[in-house]
């Protein structure tokens, strides 16, 4: 991919900004696992998790959410350690980690959504 046309799908895209989430944790969106996310079309999405043992040799059965996003969205999420679940932020500091994944400084931090697999 050209760097000027990923730049514009970071810019339009919508990121998926998931902190403190644990070690061999399972996330996914749209059937696609991953840590982190960036570039994703616009539209409804179904985001899924499973936590793990400290090994990651067994998991939580898997729990989810839909997600319907304009362009340019940023969703932020925490992991709830005493609940084993991701949680909204306040207002403020959703506002302050929007402003950090605008600016890129999450950038090498966050996967590409699959772009190929959109639509099938």
């Amino acid at each position: 991919m050209e760097p000027e046309t990923a730049l514009e799908l970071v810019r339009i895209g919508v990121t998926l900004l998931l902190l403190d989430v644990p070690q061999f944790s399972l996330i996914g969106i749209d059937t696609q696992i991953f840590k982190g996310i960036k570039m994703i079309p616009p539209g409804p999405h179904y985001v899924s998790y499973s936590s793990s043992n400290r090994d990651g040799s067994a998991f939580s059965p898997t729990v989810g959410f839909f997600i319907d996003t304009r362009p340019s969205k940023v969703i932020v999420c925490k992991w709830d350690q005493q609940n084993e679940r991701l949680v909204k932020l306040s207002e403020e500091e959703d506002e302050r980690y929007c402003q950090i994944v605008k600016g890129l400084e999450f950038d090498r931090q966050l996967g590409p959504y699959t772009l190929s697999q959109y639509g099938d």
